[in-house]
């Protein structure tokens, strides 16, 4: 932050920052059109404010009061101006402005106005020393016969509001009427010489002025007093509930929530206390605490949710708008089918059962069971069966799990139904199918050793002793055949 004494204070001025010199220059450049900021008051508060919010280190901001607290005196009248700052240890000169100039310095925090005219009008701040400029006060010096004097302070929701009707040099005034923005207002605040609104608010803002018959010589004569504007300033903003996370947690899961409320750094010492709802009841406060934790959530939570932000005599109370939450079921995962007879082959006329399962998600589930290539829901539960199958219950079966916010499907499981005829047929196959390869096989080894003996015999010789002649003879005679005898 900008701060005088160090760099000079930050003004707004037709659109473009500019900075004034510190207080030691001795002059201070002319307010021109700057636009009010931050609860209305000086440029160099919406600085401070923005430094606070952002955690930066800050000057304490000087407070500029009047006694009386009236900003519009008659001429000749005096006033004293005070100006409280952080105490600092030493004597510490207080610097004075006067329209943006610099009046003087004194050694103590009051700066005395006596015998008020016309060129002490105008708007007066101070700066004592370890903190920035003060709020600005504005004086009205009038030569008026009537005036409605209204407080030179800022005056905040919640506090007095007080006016009164003066009339020159202390003169009788009778029947004395107060008018905000036109309207008779005297039955509703009046009491005895002032108008007092103990609590005031907001909407009390406006133009007041006053009416009152003074005695002129020998005779009555109703005058009016100039238009003032009367500002009540808000002691802080409206709150607003934060969610941290999601407004839509998940069930099981915590609900971080925060009452978001400004306030006016001029009344920096007020406690505020905070309130939390759920669906109109009250869940916590009032506490000085803006946070609210509820560590664990259930679906019953799901509601409206706001807060309140009051004072300590709850003379002023702000409510949030209410945030809908929407507590949400743990989706469905990991949904799994088993089947039996396993493998899903089961025969004609036997029993088929089928389960479900879910492995994550919350709340209550339910099941359906679906064939694939079939709109048909075949059953709700988390089991199905079908107590005798028959061969059009061929298919893919799968089950569907929902908790109502989520949906999840289980993987495809093949069911076969055999038939009684066909059954008989496969398990004698698959009785004769090992015997009949046995036999296969033996004959292959008969085969086998039949021929190794053929082989064997036919590499044997005829007669290893009788000579090669006497061999080749018997083979020729055997090769001749047998004549027969004459006659």
């Amino acid at each position: 932050m900008l701060c005088y004494g160090v760099v000079g204070a930050a003004r707004r001025c037709s659109g473009t920052w500019q900075t004034s010199p510190s207080p030691n220059e001795g002059s201070r450049p002319r307010a021109g059109n700057c636009r009010r900021a931050a609860w209305g008051f000086s440029p160099h508060l919406f600085l401070l404010v923005a430094a606070q919010a952002l955690g930066l280190a800050v000057t304490e901001m000087a407070l500029l009061t009047m006694d009386p607290p009236w900003s519009v005196i008659f001429q000749g009248e005096s006033v004293t101006l005070r100006c409280h700052g952080p105490r600092v240890h030493g004597q510490q000169p207080t610097a004075w402005y006067h329209n943006n100039k610099l009046l003087e310095h004194t050694e103590t925090n009051t700066y005395r106005i006596q015998n008020a005219r016309y060129k002490e009008n105008g708007r007066y701040e101070c700066q004592s020393s370890g903190s920035t400029s003060s709020n600005s006060i504005t004086l009205s010096v009038s030569y008026d016969l009537l005036i409605l004097q209204v407080p030179s302070h800022a005056v905040f929701e919640g506090e007095l509001l007080q006016m009164r009707c003066r009339g020159w040099k202390a003169g009788s005034l009778a029947a004395v009427r107060y008018y905000r923005d036109g309207t008779d207002i005297t039955k509703l605040y009046n009491s005895a010489e002032q108008l007092s609104i103990p609590q005031a608010k907001t909407h009390h803002s406006g133009r007041y002025h006053c009416s009152a018959d003074m005695h002129s010589f020998l005779s009555l004569k109703k005058r009016e007093s100039q238009g003032l504007y009367v500002s009540v300033k808000e002691l802080f903003t409206s709150p607003v509930l934060s969610v941290a996370s999601s407004t839509e947690p998940l069930e099981g899961s915590p609900l971080n929530l925060s009452c978001i409320t400004q306030l006016s750094p001029y009344r920096p010492h007020t406690v505020l206390w905070y309130l939390f709802y759920g669906n109109s009841t009250v869940l916590r406060g009032p506490t000085t605490s803006s946070e609210y934790q509820v560590p664990t959530v259930g679906l019953m939570d799901t509601g409206f949710y706001s807060c309140e932000v009051r004072t300590e005599s709850s003379s002023v109370q702000k409510w949030s708008p209410q945030v809908p939450i929407t507590i949400k079921r743990v989706p469905i995962s990991g949904v799994s089918l088993d089947v039996w007879p396993q493998e899903g082959q089961v025969m004609e006329g036997q029993r088929l059962v089928l389960h479900c399962s879910v492995a994550v998600g919350t709340g209550s589930i339910s099941f359906s069971w679906h064939r694939e290539g079939s709109a048909e829901v075949l059953g709700r539960g988390r089991s199905y069966e079908i107590p005798s199958t028959q061969q059009s219950d061929n298919g893919q079966y799968y089950c569907m799990a929902s908790n109502g916010d989520s949906t999840a499907q289980s993987l495809l499981v093949k069911v076969t139904v055999v038939g009684v005829s066909s059954l008989f047929c496969s398990r004698v196959r698959a009785l004769l199918l090992p015997a009949a390869l046995g036999t296969l096989l033996l004959g292959v080894v008969v085969v086998h050793v039949l021929i190794a003996s053929s082989r064997a015999k036919r590499n044997e010789a005829p007669n290893a002793s009788a000579p090669a002649s006497v061999v080749l003879q018997e083979r020729m005679f055997e090769a001749v055949p047998a004549r027969a005898p004459r006659k």
